[in-house]
């Protein structure tokens, strides 16, 4: 994130989000935009609309640095598990002060709060996982790690949570002033993955997911970051409709994963899906391996006999090689920091992604009935004076990764102009009725 000079040396470490207005330093190995295949309208893009409530006060600032917290939860998307009688705990990204109780002074890493839907309840304030936290050897992660949404697996005895999380490899040197990023040192960003089998009480990172389609060597000394977000977990069968999970039948079902990319020949960010069967996924995560992890996704790029053959990473530790190139799901419109979650009022998914200008950037909701084929967006928020950063979206059913009538928008928000000063933000959340 992007340090304000008057909080630079508190913040050193946070992390920017990108805007729409960056620039791509697009490589000669990949095709044009306009050459890639787009997944286009078709009648199975649902005909729903969705109106934004009025805003709720989740968390204050002054509240989370009670429990210890310099900056988040959340610096990125956010996640939940029911833990009875209404109350939920949640994991996001943050760092801590020494104030903290269970990791005083991180830099950076995952940690848990609890709640309920409407308000922050407390914090033990300690980190499941942080920077290099990843396999020996691999630097995905080398110098940020948080994350994240949750998602339950099952699969022939194993179970637990996975976590997908954005990672990031930076230059210069964190320690040398004046960096090119607005601040702070530039980064490649990435999604890894980190695994719980004690119902969510700790994780381990078992490797890296998703790489961007750019190698490292198009941004690495550069002034530009590349983010891919932080990862979104579906489960559905081959032809994206839903499934409950854990699946009657892993071996035929999938997880998707959702992400932002820059792509050459279009400003800004855009979003894309990547696939891997359930049942392959849970292996992977529970092998040891980061190889087997780093190559058991595959990109969506649309092309003809199987237009899920681009591979999510490089699988190389030190970031060296070029993953897969990908369609982008709607072109219409940038977008960034993708979370998908299932509708079960509605029987459809749905979207949230800013899209815009980092000083007028914006929070939109699209629906699919196929998790490739996307409606233009169905609903917009923001509010005057304020911006939004981090949608996530948590269903309101009891379970957080399914909706129903009104699910819930969480988000941190900073007056326009202020961000990353979080001394000032405000976690929020918004419901979502749809109809």
């Amino acid at each position: 994130m992007r340090v304000l000079l008057l909080v630079l040396a508190s913040f050193a470490l946070l992390r920017p989000m990108p805007v729409a207005s960056h620039a791509n330093n697009a490589g000669s190995a990949f095709r044009a935009a306009s050459a890639l295949p787009v997944a286009q309208a078709t009648p199975a893009v649902p005909a729903i609309q969705g109106v934004f409530g009025s805003p709720i006060t989740f968390a204050t600032n002054a509240q989370l640095r009670g429990y210890g917290f310099l900056f988040g939860p959340s610096d990125s998307q956010f996640g939940a598990i029911p833990s009875g009688n209404g109350t939920y705990t949640f994991y996001g990204a943050a760092g801590t002060t020494a104030a903290c109780a269970g990791t005083p002074n991180a830099r950076n890493g995952a940690f848990t709060f609890t709640g309920t839907l409407e308000q922050v309840i407390g914090s033990s304030c300690t980190r499941l996982f942080g920077l290099g936290d990843g396999p020996a050897g691999w630097v995905f992660d080398r110098d940020y790690a948080g994350g994240g949404q949750v998602v339950r697996f099952a699969a022939g005895g194993p179970s637990g949570w996975l976590m997908p999380f954005h990672s990031e490899f930076a230059w210069p040197d964190p320690a040398i002033p004046d960096h090119p990023c607005g601040g702070v040192h530039c980064f490649y960003g990435s999604i890894g993955l980190a695994v719980s089998t004690d119902n969510g009480k700790t994780f381990q990172v078992v490797g890296q997911i998703l790489q961007p389609s750019q190698p490292l060597s198009v941004f690495f000394g550069g002034s530009t970051d590349v983010v891919v977000g932080d990862g979104s977990l579906v489960v559905a069968d081959a032809n994206g409709r839903h499934l409950d999970n854990p699946p009657a039948d892993p071996s035929s079902a999938y997880f998707y994963l959702f992400y932002s990319d820059p792509l050459p020949g279009l400003p800004g960010y855009r979003v894309g899906v990547a696939r891997a069967t359930y049942a392959d996924v849970v292996a992977a995560a529970l092998s040891g391996n980061p190889d087997q992890v780093a190559t058991v996704f595959h990109k969506y790029d649309g092309a003809p006999p199987d237009p899920w053959t681009q591979p999510a990473t490089s699988d190389t530790q030190d970031e060296s090689g070029t993953a897969g190139t990908y369609a982008p799901l709607w072109t219409d419109e940038g977008g960034y920091n993708p979370a998908v979650i299932y509708d079960s009022n509605f029987d459809v998914y749905l979207a949230v992604y800013l899209t815009g200008a980092s000083q007028t950037q914006s929070i939109k909701v699209r629906a699919s009935s196929d998790l490739l084929h996307w409606s233009r967006p169905i609903a917009a928020y923001s509010e005057p004076g304020r911006t939004p950063y981090y949608p996530t979206l948590i269903g309101e059913t009891g379970d957080p990764t399914i909706g129903g009538p009104a699910p819930r928008v969480y988000f941190t928000s900073f007056p326009t102009g202020a961000f990353p000063n979080y001394g000032i933000s405000v976690f929020e959340s918004v419901p979502l009725m749809l109809s």
